[in-house]
């Protein structure tokens, strides 16, 4: 999960290249050290941010809809510069359906098959997406402590 969230990081502060040399060195060791549990640990992060905004709540499929409306279409936009590829975008919407709908999105995405080597930039792309939407609406910082304050209360 750090690992993960080290990527979404690195896009989340393209302003601030001072941050990118040590991140960068974790980043490139992750996939060596965890193969897809990077990809996992993206997943499951997305998940986190997205029950920050209320995914998966009865009454959500209106909002689910419209976010995952526009947030296609964000991450279509990094599709333009060539960082993710177009193909791995039906996954992340499913994803984000799967989330919507209350289920575990790391599980289902465990079973829909094997991983391309594409699809954790397209997910980590999306994780930052989600995580600058939370941050906009609840505050600078605002995801980034909502992640570890429950990742905190699972592992108590």
């Amino acid at each position: 999960m750090e690992a993960a969230w080290d990527q979404a990081t690195i896009l989340r502060s393209a302003d601030d290249h001072r941050a990118w040399p040590v991140l960068a060195e974790r980043i490139a060791a992750a996939p060596a050290i965890y193969g897809t549990g990077e990809l996992r640990g993206t997943v499951a992060l997305i998940c986190g941010a997205m029950d920050q905004i209320g995914a998966g709540r009865l009454g959500g499929e209106d909002l689910g809809d419209r976010l995952t409306a526009t947030l296609m279409d964000k991450v279509g936009q990094w599709a333009e510069t060539e960082m993710v590829e177009r193909s791995d975008l039906p996954m992340v919407r499913q994803v984000v359906r799967v989330v919507f709908e209350g289920r575990d999105p790391v599980a289902w995405r465990d079973q829909a098959g094997p991983v391309p080597d594409s699809e954790p930039r397209v997910m980590t792309c999306a994780l930052e997406l989600i995580a600058d939407f939370v941050d906009r609406v609840d505050g600078p910082g605002a995801c980034e402590h909502g992640l570890l304050t429950a990742l905190g209360d699972a592992l108590d």
